[in-house]
């Protein structure tokens, strides 16, 4: 069954349609593919469970009928225990597992790891015996914000829970979501100026409704202008490895090198930095190739999983670049790779020169040795 999205859960809830298992996820990603990478959006996680909470708790019966574990912390089968608890005074009791995947050890701890055998954790067969015959008056939510699907219990997890995707939004997303947040509080923004809000809040829905609230105790009702913001709201927003790929695909040295700076300043790791570009290096060879083909724009879109307005701007970028640069740029990033893993020289420094390399191909010959030279290190 596919993943609700956050909207589909709390209308559900809403309608009174409870289910007794769910599991709450940040991006789900592909099976023996790779391992989702972004954490969840923590504050509609919150939405969520505050709306278990109204539909099936009694709040001067909350104590009795409302657990919360961390599995990290707890066994399994103590978890499980909960579970097949009956109500106090109620038709439901509401169990929360948070952390399932520092009690996994999933996603990024394990995947150069050799994973412990299911078998071997204590609990795991009473939970997976339980996912397949759950207790009818209790709703238990599992919060495994980067499932590892080659484990057994995340393929029960899977098969036995409605699964929610709390997936981080897109600005176009969150832009959509302030105008109802502000709509609830008679206020409204224009789209230029939630623009210049989510420029410096990011798409965090936490921190955007925080700055929302100021915004909307100053102006109390009405129209909210350029002006407040430039007044009350702060640069927060992080920047990402994504606007690093965009100015590396723009060739804009200059501005590349101050992000891939502020990035590694805000402790982003070099080998997720590189796994970036490394993608944008193989959706533009992917992009490239299937232009050359003649395909159309929405496959070429659907191929290099992006929207149809990104594929758009993306590929404007990619036909002024030859093939051969890409092909050259897939070199160098595999030898920075090799020379990072190995340890040869400062990573920081490799990744400036890759950076700058790729940013001015014409100026790299292909016989250039793709390393800093031996004083960088």
């Amino acid at each position: 069954m596919k993943p609700l999205t956050p909207e589909a859960f709390m209308q559900a809830v809403a309608g009174g349609q409870i289910d007794p298992l769910y599991l709450f996820t940040g991006p789900i990603s592909q099976p023996r593919k790779s391992y989702g990478r972004d954490g969840p959006e923590v504050y509609l996680q919150r939405q969520a469970v505050r709306a278990l909470k109204r539909q099936t708790l009694d709040p001067h019966l909350e104590a009795f009928n409302l657990s919360v574990f961390s599995a990290a912390e707890a066994t399994l089968s103590e978890i499980v225990d909960a579970a097949r608890q009956l109500p106090a005074f109620s038709s439901r009791r509401l169990v929360l597992v948070y952390d399932l995947d520092r009690a996994l050890k999933s996603g990024s701890d394990s995947e150069l790891a050799e994973v412990k055998p299911v078998a071997d954790s204590p609990g795991v067969q009473q939970l997976i015996e339980y996912l397949k015959r759950p207790q009818p008056t209790t709703t238990m939510v599992f919060f495994y914000d980067r499932p590892d699907r080659r484990l057994n219990l995340t393929t029960a997890l899977f098969k036995g829970c409605t699964v929610v995707e709390f997936a981080p939004l897109s600005e176009m997303e969150a832009r959509a979501w302030a105008k109802q947040y502000l709509r609830q509080r008679d206020c409204a923004a224009d789209d230029a100026t939630l623009g210049l809000l989510i420029g410096r809040t990011g798409t965090n829905l936490t921190l955007l409704a925080h700055e929302l609230d100021k915004l909307t105790t100053y102006v109390r009702r009405g129209l909210i202008g350029r002006a407040e913001v430039d007044a009350l709201v702060p640069q927060w927003k992080r920047h990402t490895n994504f606007e690093l790929n965009d100015k590396i695909l723009a060739r804009d040295t200059v501005a590349a090198l101050k992000l891939l700076r502020h990035l590694l300043a805000n402790r982003e790791e070099p080998v997720m930095i590189l796994g970036a570009i490394a993608r944008l290096y193989r959706q533009m060879a992917l992009a490239k190739d299937l232009m050359a083909q003649g395909a159309p724009a929405a496959e070429l879109a659907k191929a290099i999983g992006m929207s149809p307005y990104a594929a758009g701007e993306f590929n404007k970028h990619v036909r002024r670049i030859q093939m051969h640069e890409i092909l050259r740029g897939i070199g160098q990033i595999a030898a920075v790779d090799r020379a990072i893993k190995s340890s040869l020289g400062a990573a920081a420094l490799q990744l400036e020169f890759l950076v700058y390399e790729l940013c001015n191909p014409h100026e790299t010959s292909d016989a250039a040795t793709h390393r800093p030279p031996a004083e960088w290190a």
